[in-house]
């Protein structure tokens, strides 16, 4: 299952927080890079947001529940397909409700 997840910051981080968040935020980056295809942040900080390619949405709720900025953060997922097979679905949907080929 790929997804995009991204990360904006919603609630102020208290500064002396920081330090440790951003300790466990790498190591939340180590543990799950094998599943992360894509992992940006926004310029002039504020979040950022990422790819992942995970078994399943159990396998998404348990990375997520270990965002480290979660409770700072407004994240939203969205499942992703690649374009190209999307695109060949979407031309037989709409071939098969017009009636065209």
């Amino acid at each position: 299952m790929r997804a995009l997840v991204m990360s904006e910051n919603k609630f102020f981080v208290p500064l002396e927080a920081f330090p440790q968040l951003l300790d466990a935020f790498q190591a939340w980056r180590e543990r799950h890079r094998a599943q992360m295809e894509v992992f940006e942040f926004f310029v002039g900080g504020g979040g950022g947001f990422g790819i992942v390619n995970v078994p399943d949405e159990s396998a998404l709720n348990r990375m997520m529940n270990e965002y480290p900025f979660g409770m700072y953060s407004e994240v939203t997922i969205r499942p992703i397909l690649d374009g190209d097979t999307a695109l060949s679905q979407l031309r037989e949907t709409v071939a098969a409700m017009t009636g065209g080929s």
